[in-house]
């Protein structure tokens, strides 16, 4: 049994509240058997097997949490069987909850809103298309096995797909605006197309009553796609008079 399992247990033993003349199993933490002597004991009489080299563990200046013992009757009549080890020594960070990749994925992280420079239906052929999206963090209030646990999703990359014959873009940029842009892309052809955005979001989460934050082991991917719009090719004339004021001159439309 983990430690995590066995804190599991003691607390939905202690919730119980059975009555001990009724119950059949106890649970109890108690030190565990001295493996540095010939004398195996433990401190409330359990059974020890040979040393086998275990240690209490370094926890980085916490107190380490005693290994859980239980002991089992068939009957509330029959004598108690000898304890027995169930979890080892353990320190207090492994009690708790792990929020797995599993569980960072089933959060409902808000696909990212992509922009578009120029945004106005369409872009030029062979001229740069900008694009860009919010870098903000989300965060997230979750339960996992009755613990509160606060979780922050952070994007650490994009990658954008043009939809045409190019290679996907990724980066670890969210893009900026123009002047000062960075992630682009030239189309080359004219048509009809729509730009998609796939976010790799990293995860780092807090449990109730531990002010430690932690990483998640894993990753999480979001998606969004823009509307479609035409790719169109322009080309320039000279023309005697303004094209808004006179839109039929030649040259013009």
């Amino acid at each position: 049994m983990t430690a995590f399992e066995g804190e599991q247990a003691l607390r939905a033993y202690v919730r119980a509240a059975v009555s001990p003349r009724i119950e059949l199993y106890q649970l109890r933490r108690a030190a565990l058997c001295n493996v540095t002597s010939g004398t195996l004991e433990s401190d409330i009489g359990g059974v020890c097997a040979p040393a086998d080299g275990s240690v209490v563990p370094n926890c980085d200046g916490d107190p380490p949490v005693q290994p859980l013992w239980r002991r089992d009757r068939a009957l509330p009549t029959d004598p108690w069987q000898p304890w027995r080890m169930i979890a080892g020594w353990s320190c207090p960070d492994d009690l708790l909850p792990t929020l797995t990749a599993e569980d960072f994925r089933r959060l409902p992280i808000v696909p990212q809103v992509i922009q578009m420079q120029p945004d106005r239906g369409w872009v030029l052929v062979n001229k740069e298309t900008i694009v860009l999206t919010d870098p903000a963090e989300q965060t997230f209030r979750t339960d996992l096995f009755g613990y509160g646990i606060d979780v922050i999703a952070t994007p650490t990359q994009y990658t954008w797909d043009f939809r045409d014959e190019s290679t996907h873009l990724t980066t670890d940029s969210p893009g900026h605006p123009y002047p000062g842009f960075d992630v682009f892309h030239v189309y080359d052809q004219p048509g009809t197309t729509a730009i998609s955005l796939t976010t790799t979001w990293s995860g780092r989460y807090r449990v109730d009553g531990d002010g430690t934050w932690r990483e998640v082991v894993g990753t999480a991917e979001t998606t969004s796609t823009t509307a479609p719009f035409e790719i169109v090719e322009r080309r320039s004339h000279l023309v005697a008079e303004d094209c808004n004021q006179n839109p039929d001159q030649p040259g013009c439309g």
